[in-house]
């Protein structure tokens, strides 16, 4: 009995989903000198939360504001690209 459950658990693993959420943020640089070299602004999008995002780019050193989020199905890892926002899909095609 134990072994069935064991072939079962194992046999429906491997058709388990995932999906993870995206962020785009605006970034600005708190640094008076970076801003007048750089561009004042960047749009970026990230897997990482807002937390988490601006403690490890830099901490105060940055501004961040969330512009948009939403839901990416499939896997994170060995560097994949996230996913483009549901509405860029929806405009490419028109």
């Amino acid at each position: 009995m134990v072994k069935i459950f064991i072939f079962i658990t194992i046999l429906f693993s491997f058709s388990a989903l995932a999906e993870y959420r995206a962020f785009q943020y605006i970034v600005k640089s708190n640094d008076p000198y970076a801003v007048a070299t750089k561009a004042p602004a960047q749009y970026i999008v990230s897997t990482l939360n807002p937390q988490m995002f601006k403690s490890y780019h830099g901490g105060n050193s940055v501004s961040i504001e969330i512009l948009r989020t939403w839901m990416c199905p499939g896997y994170t890892g060995s560097r994949t690209k996230t996913c483009d926002h549901p509405y860029d899909k929806g405009l490419a095609s028109q």
